[in-house]
């Protein structure tokens, strides 16, 4: 780890019904973590360093049978006090963050404001 940041785990776990299986695909501007598929109650998890100035961003999209999203699952400005080690329940109503005992769920992100996904 480099002077001046800070690591991060960001465990995900799927959390609906039975037969569904989630597609999620994550990355930032520079990392792309590939293609994960997690069976209900499956999980995965990814580390990383976070910028020493607050802008680190991994976004991720999730797609189940019905549905397809987009959340910005680490963003600096949001996590980065927050977060050494949070964990992160999928649902169909969005995703929440558990940490220190705490949940916060956050709305899906705005299909206009889905980031640039280049190929």
């Amino acid at each position: 780890m480099l002077a001046g940041q800070k690591g991060h785990t960001l465990p995900s776990q799927m959390i609906w019904g039975p037969g569904l299986q989630l597609s999620l695909h994550c990355k930032s501007g520079n990392v792309d973590l590939g293609q994960q598929y997690l069976a209900p109650g499956g999980s995965w998890s990814f580390d990383f360093c976070s910028s020493y100035w607050g802008i680190t961003l991994y976004f991720c999209n999730m797609v189940w049978n019905g549905g397809n999203k987009w959340f910005d699952i680490y963003t600096g400005a949001r996590d980065s006090f927050i977060c050494g080690q949070c964990g992160w329940s999928i649902r169909p109503t969005g995703p929440c963050r558990n940490h220190h005992g705490k949940v916060d769920c956050f709305p899906w992100n705005n299909s206009t404001s889905v980031h640039k996904w280049s190929k």
